[in-house]
């Protein structure tokens, strides 16, 4: 559910309008989509913490020095030349920084949803039991220097999906609150249904009792060796030959879909 970000003034028959705290309509969505107690609100991150425009920062600044050198070695043409490439991730860079730093944004957790807010945007509501989440990069290493890219995509049953990623802060923190928070929801459905002998399709893949299937292809469980999904592709180990299916971003709830479909293949092989 969204809601607007201003209401009607006092005043009837003005065209005067009195904007309604952000924070206050927070508030209300949260409570007309009764997601619970609030857990933690997370704020847009400085744009120095922003990946994409640090490494453009760096493109920038690696272009502009080798054109620098090649203009004091004599070469005119090739320094002038790198000058102008460079100016296009320095483009890229500011733009990024002034559509995400300091912007009014906020992701709010509760007990049992989010909320999300884009400056300019209305404040868009998603309950861990019915919410959608699709992330580009799934980690496989939880060190500090692993490289993720923490961008998820959310939709609900109504209106239009909302992107959030690193422009807001705490993106190695909240990512994994909010998969887990839909996995513990809505896993103990899925399970039911599976074992009810219903077909539960997550994106172009489908998980059945019996076996996984990707478009028109069946793959029997007993078949299955082993399931990967590195370098964010969901793949399938049959009869010693690696076949990929689909890309991780692609599958809804992917954490769920790993979960079953690994009980799934382990059953079979027990």
């Amino acid at each position: 559910m969204t809601s607007t970000n201003t209401l009607a003034g006092d005043s009837p028959g003005t065209e005067s309008r009195r904007t309604v705290p952000l924070s206050q309509l927070i508030r209300l969505m949260a409570e007309h989509e009764q997601l619970g107690v609030h857990r933690r609100t997370y704020q847009a991150a400085p744009a120095s913490r922003d990946t994409v425009v640090r490494g453009c920062g760096i493109v920038a600044g690696g272009l502009t020095l080798i054109g620098a050198i090649c203009l004091a070695a004599g070469s005119v043409g090739g320094g002038l030349a790198l000058g102008s490439v460079a100016l296009l991730p320095a483009a890229v860079a500011v733009v990024r920084a002034r559509g995400g730093a300091g912007r009014d944004a906020r992701l709010d957790l509760f007990e049992s949803g989010l909320t999300v807010y884009h400056r300019g945007e209305e404040v868009v509501a998603y309950r861990w039991d019915t919410v959608q989440v699709h992330q580009r990069s799934i980690p496989f290493e939880q060190a500090a220097t692993a490289s993720t890219d923490y961008a998820i995509t959310l939709s609900g049953p109504s209106g239009a999906p909302t992107q959030i990623d690193e422009t807001f802060e705490g993106a190695r923190e909240w990512t994994p609150i909010i998969q887990s928070a839909v996995t513990a929801t809505q896993l103990p459905q899925v399970v039911a249904a599976i074992d009810a002998e219903q077909r539960v399709e997550f994106g172009e893949l489908a998980l059945h009792l019996d076996d996984l299937t990707h478009r028109d292809q069946v793959y029997r469980w007993e078949d299955v060796q082993t399931i990967d999904a590195r370098h964010d592709l969901v793949r399938i180990k049959v009869a010693g030959q690696w076949k990929s299916l689909a890309p991780v971003a692609t599958i809804p709830n992917f954490y769920i879909f790993n979960e079953v479909a690994e009980r799934l293949r382990l059953a079979a092989a027990a």
